[in-house]
């Protein structure tokens, strides 16, 4: 009897050691890449009559920032004139903002401004095979041909997406106008400088502040 449960003792624990813990399964070797377009942006500027204007966007044609400068001369270097100068340059870099989406936003100009920009920050790089420039060099008439298809769908999608984006400016023409807000201001020598931004979250800002003084008057 004791030899039985001696047997049988043995076989337990002979079971437990071999089902014992196993090695942990390895981790995967990389994690999966973010897209790295994700927080990359390009940017087209543009003169307007009062100052200039920069235009942020991301690959998909979403509208990032709006930034635009004005500057003013002082008449002599008293804070009275420093202020009455800030004041002037905000307002033209405020004209600014709406003379480039009243008047150039659709322009054919503005369009393929905005289609090189979106090319030299999301495409270039993608495109060095088909240029010849990388590894991917075409050998024969064949490569050529395919090469050029390539470019010329780029170029068509840059397009698209300089489409797109003027579009959706167009679109928040009024509340963009209503977002812009002084990001910076500058003295240099005897003229002042004023940039003023506008985005989705300084427009969000605008909204909520409207909604506010709506409701201190009611």
């Amino acid at each position: 009897m004791k030899l039985l449960i001696a047997l049988f003792l043995g076989i337990v624990l002979s079971a437990c050691s071999s089902t014992g813990s196993k090695p942990p399964v390895a981790a995967p070797e990389t994690a999966e890449k973010p897209d790295a377009n994700t927080s990359q942006l390009a940017e087209s500027s543009f003169q307007e009559s009062n100052g200039t204007l920069t235009v942020a966007f991301d690959a998909k044609g979403n509208w990032v920032r709006l930034t635009a400068v004005g500057s003013a001369s002082l008449a002599d270097d008293s804070s009275g004139a420093t202020e009455t100068a800030m004041m002037i340059a905000g307002m033209r870099a405020k004209r600014t903002v709406a003379e480039f989406i009243s008047n150039d936003v659709r322009s054919s100009e503005t369009l393929t401004r905005i289609a090189r920009s979106y090319d030299r920050t999301f495409q270039s790089s993608e495109s060095q095979g088909a240029d010849g420039s990388g590894p991917e060099e075409a050998e024969d008439d064949g490569g050529v041909s395919n090469g050029n298809a390539l470019r010329t769908e780029k170029a068509r999608q840059a397009r698209r997406i300089a489409a797109v984006l003027t579009e959706r400016i167009q679109e928040s023409s009024s509340a963009i106008l209503k977002g812009v807000q002084v990001s910076r201001r500058s003295v240099a020598g005897d003229s002042v400088t004023v940039e003023v931004t506008v985005s989705p979250g300084s427009i969000g800002a605008a909204r909520q502040v409207s909604r506010t003084m709506s409701g201190v008057l009611k």
